[in-house]
C-alpha cells in the first residue's frame, strides 16, 4: 500500500501500527484540510529569539500604548509563534485563535502579565511553555 496522499500532501506511515493508523489518517486529514482547503485565511506570526529560553515563557501582547493590540485586535484565524535560536527557526507553535485567547485569559487572571518592550509600552501575558499543553 502506498503512503496516503491528501489534497496534494503526502504522509508516511509505519504500517505495523494498524490500529493507530486509522486515527492518524483522520488527524492528518483534518490538518491537511486546514492547510490545503483554505481554512486559514489569515495568520499572525510572532517570533521570539532568546527570552523564551531564559524564562520558559512566550509573550502574548494584548495592548500597546494603552490601546488594544496583538491578540486583542488580531483578525487572524491562527496565531503562529516562532521560537528561534542563532538565527534559525526551532519550532512554530500554531494556535487556533480561540485556544490562545483562552490560555491568555487564564494566565492574566493568574497574574502572569507585565509591561515590556520599547519603554514598557506593551502589555503582555506570559504563557509558560508547559502550560500550553494543559
Amino acid at each position: 500500500m502506498a503512503d496516503p496522499k491528501i489534497d496534494g500532501v503526502s504522509f508516511r506511515h509505519d504500517r505495523k501500527f494498524d490500529i493507530q493508523l486509522a486515527q492518524a489518517l483522520i488527524n492528518e486529514r483534518r490538518l491537511a484540510e486546514i492547510f490545503a482547503v483554505g481554512k486559514i485565511e489569515k495568520i499572525e506570526l510572532k517570533s521570539e529569539t532568546r527570552q523564551w529560553e531564559e524564562t520558559g515563557n512566550i509573550c502574548i501582547e494584548y495592548a500597546s500604548d494603552g490601546h488594544p493590540s496583538g491578540i486583542s485586535t488580531t483578525e487572524a484565524d491562527y496565531w503562529v509563534h516562532e521560537l528561534r535560536r542563532d538565527g534559525a527557526t526551532l519550532v512554530y507553535l500554531m494556535f487556533p485563535l480561540e485556544r490562545l485567547k483562552e490560555l491568555a485569559r487564564v494566565a492574566y487572571l493568574a497574574g502572569r502579565h507585565r509591561k515590556g518592550g520599547d519603554g514598557d509600552r506593551m502589555e503582555m501575558v506570559l504563557l509558560s511553555l508547559a502550560s500550553i499543553l494543559q
